[in-house]
């Protein structure tokens, strides 16, 4: 595509983003999982023709030596995609084409007819410099299919959220570097001890940002170079969404993001990050109760352009934030009704999933259900009175931003300095728990507790806070909810929220709904989570990992750490 097609606003084409990591460049994502499809996501890196080869990992890809011989013959260059189809005894070639940088050079394949619990590797070919493996050959991809639905055996469900591993360093604050990426090493080692049976691996929201450090913040970006010439107003969408995909690109660029990501079903949803911070939660209008215009674009004025200005700049953000998440996010979850539909919904042997979008409808300006809208409760509510607690006794409802963190876990504290210290007014309203959203929180929790009455076990599973908890909710009936929390995978400066949660948090007491809470655990640090359920006996554990160390004995000793896969602590749930 020729440099002349991208405005000077774009990033296609700039190198002078100070990325301390290598970016993104060919890379896979398991997506949505059925015991004979999977929804593979590839991002090619250039138009071309591919192939993807898809082969059996027999006994034989459990030796070491096979697998290198394997990984030699597919470094060769030339190599064509017959003779990497002979070497990998593949079972299936599916052979396609990208014409041009359109959606970023990403494609999902959906390939059906799989056999269930059957692993499967595959690789990618591409035609270029006469033929050549890009994915799949340094080191070797592959996944599993889930058993069949009627197995009910048991399964883990891995839960993360907030991955922003950079800061910024150096006299004038100029510097990028990498924090703390070892928490994604851990992850990785943990699936590969249960690699077996984690069927589902929820990424909770916040899986890249936008507005992380300032280095890279593409707001900062938007304030700076927004105006007009003549007419026309500036950047445009074309731009913002090269914003957004190097945003992306960045983010995942670490091997240790991909080793997840290419290798267990992962099932996304976003949280403000991937749009900006707090999208959904900020007043616009020009008579709102403080000025979230301001707050967002404070250079408006001075670059000349007035509020409507503004908001029309905004809105360009949110679409181009929604297509790209599309493209390398929701494209590989579950399909929806097209448009701007993002909820889902999926089942695992014995358990049935709710994803809930809490950012693409979220305004804090509309008079009822503001954070959900009213259609995409409506049918959240059809679908948990729907199911059947014989077939599915464990109902997750995903929600990236905790239903039940902060005020509750806060009641017993003297938090005036904190709260004041932190900007911890803005945190709340965003939260489920502020005032404004009261209705749509309480009718949330009756159709929970509903469900429960009926049988179900019902789980929240949140992440957002960049603190990890774990509470129980219980009825006057005894009925009882969870909501489990993992955050953060990665973060080295907390959020307002989970820094104030530090001064102190309550054990138990009860919602303004009149539940029953109990605070079980509170972990500040990185963290990562397991969820184990037994379908047939009716059971499951909570399980959270944080980093964990041992010196290797011998003559290593002190100077080699090993990372430990085995959790912090361990909660049963039912």
């Amino acid at each position: 595509m020729a440099t002349s097609m991208h405005g000077p606003d774009s990033l296609v084409f700039k190198s002078d983003r100070p990325w301390p990591n290598a970016r993104l460049r060919v890379g896979a994502i398991v997506g949505h999982a059925t015991p004979d499809s999977v929804r593979l996501w590839l991002r090619t890196g250039g138009p071309g023709r591919f192939t993807l080869l898809l082969y059996d990992c027999g006994e034989a890809m459990g030796s070491s030596s096979v697998r290198a011989e394997l990984r030699a013959t597919l470094g060769r260059v030339p190599l064509s995609a017959e003779e990497a189809a002979d070497a990998l005894a593949a079972s299936r070639a599916v052979p396609f084409e990208v014409d041009e940088y359109a959606d970023d050079t990403t494609r999902v394949l959906d390939l059906a007819d799989l056999r269930p619990d059957t692993r499967y590797g595959y690789a990618l070919h591409s035609e270029d410099d006469g033929g050549k493996v890009i994915l799949g050959h340094n080191r070797l991809r592959s996944f599993r299919t889930p058993p069949g639905e009627d197995e009910r055996r048991p399964f883990q469900v891995a839960l993360f959220s907030c991955h922003m591993p950079y800061r910024v360093s150096g006299l004038f604050r100029k510097r990028t570097d990498v924090g703390d990426i070892d928490a994604w090493d851990f992850l990785a080692a943990t699936l590969d001890r249960h690699r077996d049976n984690v069927d589902v691996v929820i990424a909770g929201g916040d899986q890249c940002y936008s507005d992380g450090v300032a280095t890279l913040d593409i707001w900062k970006l938007l304030n700076r170079s927004m105006r007009r010439e003549g007419d026309e107003l500036l950047p445009d969408e074309r731009s913002m969404r090269s914003w957004y995909r190097d945003i992306y690109r960045g983010y995942w660029g670490f091997e240790g993001v991909r080793r997840i990501f290419d290798a267990y079903p992962t099932y996304m949803i976003w949280d403000d990050h991937e749009i900006g911070d707090g999208w959904g939660s900020h007043y616009l209008a020009d008579d709102g109760p403080d000025d979230g215009l301001a707050r967002v674009l404070p250079d408006l004025a001075d670059r000349g352009l007035t509020r409507d200005d503004g908001r029309r700049l905004l809105r360009r953000m949110f679409r181009a934030a929604c297509a790209v998440y599309r493209e390398y996010q929701h494209s590989h979850n579950p399909p929806t009704d097209t448009g701007d539909v993002w909820d889902y919904s999926f089942t695992r042997g014995g358990a049935a999933f709710y994803v809930l979008d809490g950012r693409g409808h979220r305004d804090i300006e509309r008079d009822s259900y503001r954070i959900l809208g009213e259609p995409q409760f409506r049918r959240f509510e059809a679908w948990a009175d729907a199911l059947d607690p014989e077939e599915t006794p464990f109902m997750f409802v995903v929600s990236a931003v905790p239903v039940l963190h902060a005020r509750s876990a806060l009641a017993n504290a003297d938090l005036d300095f904190p709260l004041r210290a932190a900007g911890l007014g803005d945190d709340l309203r965003d939260s489920w728990e502020h005032s404004l959203h009261d209705e749509e929180r309480a009718a949330l929790m009756e159709v929970l507790f509903r469900a429960a009455g009926r049988g179900m076990r019902p789980l929240i599973l949140s992440g957002d806070v960049h603190v990890s908890a774990v509470f129980s909710l219980t009825d006057d009936d005894g009925h009882r909810v969870w909501q489990l929390t993992s955050s953060a995978v990665t973060y080295h400066v907390p959020r307002a929220l989970g820094w104030a949660l530090r001064f102190g948090a309550a054990d138990d007491g009860e919602t303004p709904e009149g539940y029953g809470f109990r605070r079980l655990a509170l972990y500040t640090g990185t963290s990562y989570a397991l969820i184990e359920v037994n379908p047939d006996a009716r059971e499951a554990w909570f399980k959270l990992y944080g980093k964990q160390v041992v010196e290797e004995p011998g003559p290593d000793r002190g100077r080699r750490a090993v990372p430990l896969s085995h959790s912090v602590a361990k909660i049963r749930l039912f």
